[in-house]
């Protein structure tokens, strides 16, 4: 901190340092030079800044109270010389305008002060107890004993001894106008220290750019989660859509029908504008009502949808005792051994809304079948999916088809108009 002081002081030495805005200038200038340096030294400890920059605080004020003690005792200084050098012509009529200044007991405990009354100026009328035509110079306590009431010389010596021992006191022949002046700047100058925290010398050092905090770790882990969270729940949206079910099925259509192309073999998969081909086999139609098995929880009615007959099915739990079985034939079990076969079931909502419902396969020695769900909707619809089934082995009973449609709740129907198997090639 030394060399920011010693640079405040030669600045303070070259500039006018009378001027409060230039000191300002000058310690805002070091606060700024204190700032540059510790960011070039590269000192990031908040502690050491902290300190750092306190030092330099109290430094500055250190300074600054100097300052105005000189500009004050200058004032005062200023003062009492203008007003010696307009005194009269002869230095010793001046002389007993001034109060006699007692001597501090050090200097002279057992001398005593003569009380002198003060001479009466030029121009003024005498008062009484002057008399006399000699006017005689006061004598000062501890003065030289040589000196006398008309050595000037003596005077003189013995009134600048008392100013450098006793710089407070203050010459009590100044003029009215110049007395009020002493006692304003007195004032000034006191309520100027009383609030020298809020002056404009101290002014506020510039924030230092603050390195930013390093987020913790538990901040980091609840935005990873949080994340996580996110794209976990766009996911599962995705899913249960249907959009990716259809996008695969779509992609292994697509793939199929190419094979076939290339192989040569006509294209029997089903067609919404042409309908289904010969080689599709229906193991359900409206009128085979009395073949569907439905479970404890579930029925089936026969109605007449918007779209021509149809069997309504309501299943009032999703578990097994809201299945509805529907038969399929063993010579078509025999055929879909070892083949990946195409099931299209025909559906609609019974209801002014979608409808979920559920599939799964039973097919006996020959193997089952992942569940499938799919949603119908107001408009007949066909829901299709592939089973594939790596035994040869076919089974002698026939296998069932478990349709489910409680998977919203009870009393949600959904009409079944048909379904079709196509067996693989």
């Amino acid at each position: 901190m030394s060399g920011l002081e010693t640079a405040i002081r030669n600045a303070l030495d070259r500039s006018d340092r009378a001027d409060g805005k230039t000191r300002a200038r000058i310690y805002q200038s070091a606060r700024q030079a204190l700032e540059a340096g510790l960011q070039k030294q590269g000192v990031s400890d908040t502690l050491i800044i902290l300190q750092q920059r306190k030092r330099l605080e109290e430094k500055i004020r250190e300074i600054e109270t100097e300052e105005i003690d000189r500009l004050t005792a200058q004032v005062a200084s200023a003062g009492s010389y203008d007003d010696d050098l307009s005194d009269d012509d002869h230095a010793v009529a001046a002389v007993p305008e001034f109060e006699p200044v007692v001597e501090p007991e050090r200097r002279a405990a057992s001398v005593e002060t003569p009380v002198v009354a003060p001479a009466v100026p030029r121009g003024r009328s005498e008062e009484p107890e002057l008399g006399g035509a000699t006017r005689q110079a006061p004598t000062f306590a501890g003065s030289n004993a040589n000196a006398n009431a008309g050595d000037l010389g003596g005077l003189e010596n013995e009134r600048l001894g008392q100013m450098s021992e006793a710089p407070a006191a203050q010459p009590s022949r100044l003029s009215r106008a110049e007395r009020k002046k002493a006692e304003k700047a007195g004032k000034a100058d006191k309520k100027a220290r009383g609030r020298r925290g809020r002056t404009d010398l101290d002014v506020a050092p510039e924030r230092a750019a603050k390195p930013r905090k390093r987020r913790g770790f538990l901040s980091h882990l609840i935005t990873w989660v949080v994340t996580l969270i996110i794209v976990a729940g766009g996911c599962w949206w995705f899913y249960s859509s249907g959009m990716v079910q259809s996008v695969i099925q779509d992609a292994v259509d697509a793939a199929n029908q190419m094979a076939r192309s290339q192989s040569g073999q006509p294209n029997s998969r089903f067609d919404p504008r042409g309908g289904f081909s010969d080689e599709w086999a229906e193991i359900f139609k409206p009128a085979d009502i009395a073949g569907l098995k439905p479970g404890r929880q579930a029925r089936v009615d026969a109605v007449d949808g918007s779209e021509g007959p149809a069997v309504r099915m309501l299943s009032a739990t999703p578990t097994a005792d809201g299945d509805i079985a529907i038969t399929v034939p063993a010579d078509l079990l025999k055929e879909m051994a070892a083949k990946t076969s195409t099931v299209a079931i025909t559906v609609q909502a019974g209801a002014n809304q979608g409808i979920q419902f559920s599939v799964s396969c039973d097919f006996g020695s020959l193997g089952t079948c992942a569940r499938h769900r799919f949603t119908a909707s107001q408009e007949k619809l066909e829901a299709l999916f592939k089973v594939t089934f790596d035994r040869t082995l076919a089974p002698n009973a026939p296998g069932r088809l478990l349709i489910n449609a409680g998977i919203d709740g009870a009393d949600k129907p959904v009409l079944l108009y048909s379904v079709r198997i196509l067996p693989g090639g």
